[in-house]
């Protein structure tokens, strides 16, 4: 005798459905008694759902012709109560017609004619509970990949964040490096990551871009580094040649950072920040959106930080004068979208952006 069993290492259950008594009796000799399966029999497609409701069954089979509720109406029904159980139908009906109204209608594992072949039909029940084993293990093992996926999930945003810490200390780290010999800026670099941050976020930019956009904003003048300290440090007015050398700095600034694949567009901004909307900017004359967002992005803050900040030649401008400033320069010097967007920011909130790098900065010192 062939014993099925389930992944519990329970024996499987199966119900036959038939309203001729004889049928019940020839199905429980031919199938139960050879097959090892726990079976339940029921007289009618009622008596079968109210078995169905007190327990689960792996196979389901039912006489398509019986009195009161028919064979197609009973599995329909099992559909609903047991989705996850095999469905045959056995019937002494082998008409073309039938056969698709019950394949497309109740969703057959199969279908048995009778009389049937003893042999046959107990291949038809071992298949129909291996394909009730196998459903319900894929359904076990899709839960277990869902719960892996979400535990993966967790991992990788932990991951992220630790990254993201790493790559903003690493990058703090290059520009506390230029601060050392460009000490008249210091502090315009993180004050301007953080403008050009929010003012991405105003644009509804997508998070990608405005992480870029506050790298390339942070790093925006990494490439001093390979000018001269004579250049860089010298007191007073710059000769042409000198000032020549100088705007290579956003040149140099890209090379320092162009084989950083985690940078992304923050490269372009570096060697963009300081085109200009009418094309009369450097290195590469670029015009209008041929400017990449962010470097749009940043000559608008760029020019507001400095404004507003004490310089060895001047004492800061307040917000409204530097405000006219970029009002004045909308649509030469600066994309015109860009200086709406960054005059929409409440003034106070631009303010407190500078209190926090003011802030963080004592804290260090």
């Amino acid at each position: 005798m062939l014993e099925t069993t389930n992944r519990d290492g329970n024996r499987d259950r199966l119900l036959f459905v038939d309203d001729d008594k004889y049928i019940r009796r020839a199905f429980e000799r031919d199938v139960v008694r050879n097959m090892g399966c726990d079976a339940v029999l029921a007289g009618s497609g009622e008596e079968g759902l109210e078995l169905l409701r007190d327990g689960d069954f792996g196979v389901v089979l039912t006489d398509f012709e019986m009195p009161g509720m028919s064979g197609l109406d009973f599995l329909d029904e099992v559909r609903g109560h047991s989705p996850d159980s095999a469905r045959i139908l056995v019937t002494g009906i082998a008409d073309l017609p039938t056969t698709v109204q019950v394949i497309n209608g109740v969703g057959l594992f199969s279908m048995v004619l009778k009389p049937w072949d003893p042999q046959d039909l107990r291949g038809v029940v071992s298949r129909a509970f291996e394909h009730h084993r196998l459903l319900v293990e894929n359904q076990i093992l899709t839960a277990k990949l869902a719960e892996k996926v979400s535990e993966l999930g967790t991992l990788n945003a932990g991951l992220e964040m630790e990254v993201t810490r790493r790559t903003k200390s690493l990058l703090l780290g290059l520009t506390t490096a230029l601060d050392l010999r460009d000490t008249e800026t210091q502090c315009h670099s993180r004050r301007v990551a953080l403008y050009a941050e929010r003012l991405a976020r105003q644009l509804g930019l997508a998070l990608t871009a405005v992480r870029d956009i506050e790298h390339g904003a942070l790093l925006h003048d990494i490439g001093k580094i390979g000018v001269s300290d004579t250049i860089l440090l010298k007191p007073g007015k710059l000769t042409e040649d000198e000032w020549a050398e100088m705007r290579k700095h956003a040149e140099y600034g890209y090379r320092i950072i162009e084989d950083i694949p985690f940078l992304g567009d923050a490269r372009r901004i570096v060697l963009e920040h300081h085109e200009r909307w009418d094309g009369m900017g450097y290195p590469r004359g670029l015009e209008g959106e041929e400017i990449h967002i962010g470097a749009r992005i940043f000559a608008v803050i760029d020019t507001y930080d400095a404004m507003t900040s004490d310089r060895p030649y001047r004492k800061a401008l307040s917000h409204e004068v530097a405000v006219e400033e970029l009002i004045r320069m909308r649509g030469s010097q600066f994309d015109p979208c860009v200086v709406d967007a960054w005059l929409d920011i409440p003034r106070e909130e631009i303010g407190e952006l500078r209190r926090r790098v003011a802030l963080k900065l004592d804290s260090l010192s």
